[in-house]
């Protein structure tokens, strides 16, 4: 499709939809977060390690969509072949890291 604007259409969906992921997640484990701490008992080590996990997953996901949209700018204003690759890599490592931590129990 030569038509930039379904494109850019496209994009800017899926970052809002991203961005509402990462901030809903975020709410979530800042509420757990906080029980947690309030809590006591034998298992609260445990829950701790949980969240600290989920954490970073959280991080790991905002940093993976922070990249791709700056990869998107990247692309678009024609900058090194180099930086590209080094985002694209970054990208695919924050995604990875991602699928990881949410397959980790």
């Amino acid at each position: 499709m030569r038509d930039f604007r379904i494109w850019w259409t496209l994009f800017v969906f899926f970052g809002v939809l991203s961005v509402l992921a990462v901030q809903q997640g975020y709410r979530r484990w800042r509420r757990a977060w906080d029980a947690v701490a309030a809590a006591s008992g034998p298992d609260q080590a445990e829950r701790q390690r949980r969240l600290r996990r989920e954490g970073l997953r959280l991080t790991c996901m905002a940093a993976s969509v922070i990249t791709m949209t700056a990869l998107v700018f990247a692309a678009l204003l024609r900058v090194p072949a180099a930086v590209l690759i080094a985002l694209r890599l970054l990208a695919v490592v924050g995604v990875a890291g991602v699928v990881w931590l949410s397959l980790r129990r």
